[in-house]
């Protein structure tokens, strides 16, 4: 069994929902205004892996008391084995832990306090046995404030191709200062910096946009569980979705509803080749944000009409009524003709239009699939784009305009596979918008 260095990053009832409610962290991150809206939203139903490395042999455990949670929500897993009990002989109690697990769960502390079941797994186990091995998981959120001591390519291409095959939510601290290290760099996880805090900034050395998002603390170990527990609140409302649930509930989704729901803080800057803001990604997280966004609906594209090789803005097409919305679709190109969608939305109110289009790095693949982001006024004038060729995020922020009828094109670049920006006809994105905030 393979052993990897690793660094820490940092060496309900009503009742409980109102004291959690008097927190500055919930206020910031939109969840004590979720709160209000449905009390019911506690993370129910959400299996979860609690990944901690041991700074001493097997010291990882989370200690029940600590949360507030009983102690058979846990399996505790380690080289030593697995228990589900506390105390026991697979490993010992983390402090660190016990931090993460009070700001992810903790019965009044903890933005998800109503989680179905915690596997808290020691790193040295996790790596190998779950994520080298590629072996399913219950778990559909990984929550891992650690990182491993230097960015490895192979490290990370496992983490993109476990994603990529069991459409797992893995959020990861970015490291608390220098460069972006695995596993928070990979394509397809979401990358956590700290507001208040050090942080780790971008872009990786390949280049690429991290961190993908921010979140109140002083150290990214624990930002990381705020991001994990929202994206098990999202879970559990687009669970109810029906018939869009399981689009709802995909990764891609829930990482495009969380960056488009975030907030711009002070100073926030990006390009159109760099669509993300080096110290804070897309923002400082709101769930309540993106919880608008999820219920706001989901809508498919207007039909689109072929023009020619180029990609155009549609005339004419009937407007989605919705300031708010999502989809999870497919889309394919040929050799000539580049794939596209077309939403076109109304708002009567003025404002920001956020927009953000997700898509995985494939199971197996060594590059990704240029796909881009467009965004047009009703006379089909170009205000804003997203065209990274190297990132599978792109994000556009146009404040201060008008009430009125807009369009957001997705682009998938044509051309044959294995052709530059194409390494498959066909994919899969999530993108997600909101107008008038």
């Amino acid at each position: 069994m393979k052993k990897v260095v690793l660094f820490c990053l940092l060496c309900g009832p009503l009742a409980a929902l109102a004291q959690r409610q008097d927190s500055p962290a919930m206020d910031t991150i939109g969840a004590t205004a979720l709160y209000a809206l449905d009390p019911t939203l506690t993370g129910a139903g959400v299996d979860l892996a609690q990944v901690e490395t041991a700074p001493s042999p097997l010291q990882f455990e989370v200690n029940p008391g600590s949360p507030g949670q009983p102690a058979q929500l846990f399996t505790w897993r380690s080289t030593a084995g697995a228990a589900g009990n506390f105390p026991n002989l697979v490993g010992s109690e983390s402090g660190h832990s016990d931090v993460v697990a009070e700001n992810l769960y903790g019965e009044f502390t903890g933005i998800a306090p109503g989680l179905r079941h915690v596997n808290n797994y020691e790193t040295n186990y996790f790596y190998p046995n779950i994520i080298e091995a590629m072996a399913g998981s219950v778990c559909q959120v990984f929550n891992q404030s650690f990182e491993f001591g230097a960015h490895n390519a192979q490290q990370d291409r496992e983490y993109d191709d476990y994603i990529a095959r069991y459409d797992t939510i893995v959020v990861s601290g970015v490291g608390d200062g220098g460069p972006i290290l695995s596993p928070s760099d990979c394509y397809n996880g979401i990358g956590v910096a700290a507001q208040g805090g050090g942080s780790s900034t971008g872009p990786t050395t390949d280049g690429r946009c991290k961190p993908d998002i921010t979140a109140p603390a002083a150290e990214t170990s624990f930002s990381t569980p705020l991001v994990s527990g929202a994206a098990a609140l999202l879970i559990q409302e687009g669970r109810r979705l029906k018939i869009n649930a399981t689009a709802a509930v995909d990764a891609r989704t829930i990482k495009a509803l969380l960056l488009n729901g975030a907030v711009k803080p002070s100073g926030w800057t990006a390009t159109a080749t760099a669509p993300l803001d080096p110290n804070t990604g897309a923002g400082v997280l709101n769930v309540f944000n993106s919880y608008q966004e999820m219920v706001g609906g989901r809508f498919a594209p207007a039909p689109e009409r072929l023009s020619g090789p180029g990609h155009y803005p549609l005339a004419g097409a009937m407007p989605i009524n919705a300031s708010r919305g999502w989809d999870l679709r497919g889309i394919t190109n040929s050799g000539t003709y580049a794939g596209t969608s077309h939403y076109v939305i109304a708002s009567n109110t003025s404002g920001a239009l956020i927009a953000t289009l997700v898509w995985n790095k494939g199971y197996g693949q060594n590059a990704i699939n240029n796909i881009s982001l467009y965004a047009y006024d009703s006379s089909g004038n170009l205000l804003g784009s997203s065209i990274s060729t190297v990132d599978n995020v792109q994000h556009i922020y146009l404040p201060g305009l008008a009430a009125g009828t807009y369009e957001i094109e997705v682009v998938k670049a044509p051309g044959r596979d294995g052709t530059p920006g194409v390494v498959t006809a066909s994919d899969i994105y999530a993108v997600a918008w909101d107008f008038g905030r």
